[in-house]
């Protein structure tokens, strides 16, 4: 594409600048960003002209009142959103635009966990039982006839926020009186470590996929430890059929032509896969710089080139990662205190280091799996080595740190 047939691209935009350089990727291509972004990731994007930050972003209709106005004035050929939140609003926009990619009913597919649920299980694969919860009667039926441990979260939730393991009646009872989440949904709880498979999909075929493991949990955030990935690679032996199972999801879901997806699975003591959800967006944390280090290919950068230049070439497509060549990721979350230090100088295995806390800040303490205070990207032979150095860098970040003081509910900075 050349200079003269330059289009405009419109994107929400509430990731860091480092995870999605739109400026950059899109100089090449003859394509010109609009970017409306949330107010607390805009310092970062307010070099590029085209920025324009948005107060109210995740609430009140205000990113939605502009994305009307904007396109009003420069037509966009794309509508661009990479986080989980953002996904149902640029798919409403591009139906009302009439501009290809995911629309509405496809996106609601990944985003309501019913839904996906349900889809799935149509599809043959298996899932945990579940039920949606409209009133308490819904949680109490459900736990009558399938017993405890069971896990209740938000239908529409990201980033395990408002997930709950209920073990037993007080469990049970702390929710009740804490609060049922919004369009709640309960399922059965599934023993067995939990694996991801990350990838993209381009002309309707996943072109690129690479399958990993969690080190702790993704409610590691409420315990006050680490959360970790680990990628696994070509000649580990669940790798192929994790990707194969990554392909019969997305099969079963009405999956865009176009998207990057994050895939949640639980391998259980007795060797069945069983879904725990899938997201038609990239995955959180340090996801694709973890991927990038491993393998070499920029999982968003080739989304965002799919998406806006579909004329083009597709990226070469990777399954799996190289042996000898693993990678991964570790974040640690914030304490109910003010940060008074970070340590410095990482171990010589981090590729790449996130800082988002500020020194003399206060914190209230973990929120969201995906929000954190530090974050890095380390490499490894495969995924026992990522693991080990994992460990370690644990200890090195837990010597270096520093919180003083405790503090209220009220008093805190975001990270986000």
């Amino acid at each position: 594409m050349t200079a003269g047939a330059e289009r405009n691209v419109l994107a929400f935009v509430d990731s860091d600048y480092a995870d999605t350089p739109y400026d950059k990727w899109a100089a090449d291509l003859g394509v010109r960003p609009h970017l409306l972004v949330s107010e607390a990731r805009f310092p970062q994007y307010r070099h590029i002209p085209g920025a324009v930050p948005v107060a109210g972003y995740h609430r009140g209709g205000d990113a939605e009142r502009a994305a009307l106005d904007l396109a009003a004035r420069v037509p966009p050929a794309a509508v661009l959103a990479r986080m989980e939140g953002d996904l149902l609003r640029a798919a409403r926009l591009r139906e009302l635009l009439g501009v290809p990619g995911q629309d509405f009913a496809g996106a609601l597919a990944f985003r309501d966990k019913v839904r996906m649920k349900t889809l799935v299980r149509r599809g043959g694969l298996e899932v945990p039982e579940f039920a949606p919860i409209r009133v308490a009667f819904d949680l109490f039926h459900f736990i009558r006839e399938h017993d405890y441990p069971v896990v209740v979260k938000p239908a529409f939730g990201s980033g395990s926020t408002g997930t709950q393991v209920l073990r037993g009646p007080a469990d049970l009872t702390r929710l009740l009186a804490a609060g049922l989440p919004e369009h709640a949904q309960v399922e059965r709880f599934v023993e067995g470590p939990m694996y991801v498979v990350d990838g993209l999909v381009v002309a309707g075929t996943p072109v690129a996929a690479f399958a990993s493991r969690y080190l702790n949990d993704c409610l590691s955030f409420r315990e006050g430890t680490y959360l970790g990935s680990a990628q696994l690679t070509r000649d580990h032996p669940l790798t192929d059929r994790l990707i194969d199972y990554a392909r019969r999801v997305l099969a079963a879901l009405p999956t865009p032509e176009c998207t990057t997806f994050h895939l949640e699975v639980f391998h259980t003591p007795d060797d069945r896969l069983v879904l725990c959800e899938i997201g038609s967006r990239t995955g959180g944390a340090l996801t694709a710089p973890a991927i990038r280090a491993a393998s070499g290919f920029d999982l968003d950068r080739q989304w965002f080139n799919a998406q806006v230049a579909p004329e083009g070439p597709a990226g070469t497509g990777v399954h799996g990662v190289a042996p000898g060549h693993g990678a991964g990721w570790v974040v640690f979350y914030p304490e109910r205190a003010t940060l008074a230090a970070l340590p410095a100088d990482p171990p010589p295995f981090v590729a790449e280091e996130r800082l988002r806390g500020t020194v003399g800040s206060a914190y209230r303490g973990g929120q969201k799996s995906g929000v954190y205070v530090a974050g890095y990207v380390l490499t490894g032979a495969d995924d026992d080595e990522v693991e080990r150095r994992a460990r370690e860098l644990a200890r090195w970040y837990a010597a270096g740190v520093r919180w003083t003081g405790q503090h209220d509910e009220e008093d805190h900075a975001p990270l986000d």
